[in-house]
């Protein structure tokens, strides 16, 4: 009699625990696909590109609503711009990479993300569904005369990521620039959650697959997928400029590293060493401030694209 009401009691013990360990792995999962909303409250004349067109398209994977700006140059060779996550398509790194390419006869297309600014959505798609909106918006410039192979790719922390992941299946795609994204979400996930949910690290990493599984059966995305280093050498022969700091505390230098070896000799790899995440263009966490590395910066990025487009 005792051993069968140990048995109960344990039983609800674990049925307990699997519910608490099913629903704090729901909780994490929320937090982390679910982004701030930061809305842009500037209009693009005010920051200096007059000719901006606003423009709206429809992911190709679930017709979600994106919306965004096309600034024109010269015609000929456009970059897409990523912006990385918590954010939007004007923050100041891009608008400095706008400014920087259509005074260099590179024309421009921004766009926000989905979940983010002005696009519609409430989670994002761990880079996974965000390849349909970058092949949605890959098809629009095509319509409107871009040619395949003329078509560049820059993106920021997280948009480096989704750059990488659409250009490993978008073949109109001529070449990327990838600032600072990780190998694979899986490693770095835990350091995500810990900044986002306040959970150590090492407890965060027990949730991994709770949230996988909750992942896949209620957003139909596979986490597994969410791993540059799969892709990249699908990118090949075009070419892949990877930028990442040395001292990156968000996502650390060695996914760099494994993405340069992952790739191949299509991919070249610029350490900004001493630098932290993202920071090219601009300094955090004092964030208006201009990085020391800014002008030579915005001559590699556009040497690049101006040789490689």
């Amino acid at each position: 009699m005792f051993y069968q009401y140990l048995a109960t009691w344990v039983a609800w013990l674990l049925v307990v625990l699997f519910v608490l360990y099913i629903g704090a792995s729901w909780y994490i999962l929320q937090i982390t696909i679910t982004p701030k909303q930061i809305t842009n409250t500037v209009t693009p004349d005010q920051l200096g590109l007059e000719a901006t067109e606003f423009i709206t398209f429809h992911a190709s994977a679930d017709g979600l609503r994106l919306q965004g700006w096309l600034i024109p140059a010269d015609g000929k060779k456009v970059v897409i711009l990523l912006h990385g996550i918590h954010s939007q398509a004007w923050d100041g790194s891009l608008v400095n990479l706008a400014h920087n390419y259509t005074q260099n006869g590179i024309d421009v297309l921004l766009f926000d993300l989905r979940a983010h600014g002005w696009s519609d959505g409430t989670s994002i798609g761990l880079g996974i569904k965000e390849k349909g909106d970058v092949r949605a918006a890959v098809d629009m410039l095509l319509a409107r005369g871009y040619e395949s192979g003329k078509i560049g790719l820059h993106g920021l922390s997280y948009g480096a990521t989704v750059a990488l992941l659409a250009s490993g299946e978008i073949k109109e795609i001529g070449a990327v620039v990838a600032d600072s994204s990780f190998a694979d979400l899986c490693d770095v996930v835990a350091g995500e959650i810990e900044r986002e949910a306040k959970i150590p690290t090492p407890l965060a990493r027990r949730f991994l697959p709770g949230i996988r599984i909750l992942a896949r059966l209620l957003y139909s995305i596979d986490i597994d997928e969410s791993a540059p280093e799969k892709v990249i050498g699908e990118i090949d022969p075009r070419p892949v400029l990877l930028i990442h700091g040395t001292e990156d505390n968000v996502i650390p230098f060695d996914q760099a590293l494994r993405l340069q070896a992952a790739g191949g000799a299509n991919v070249e790899l610029w350490p900004l060493v001493g630098y932290k995440h993202t920071e090219g263009l601009r300094l955090t966490p004092g964030y208006p401030d201009w990085s020391p590395m800014r002008g030579q910066y915005l001559d590699k990025v556009t040497e690049f694209f101006q040789a490689k487009l």
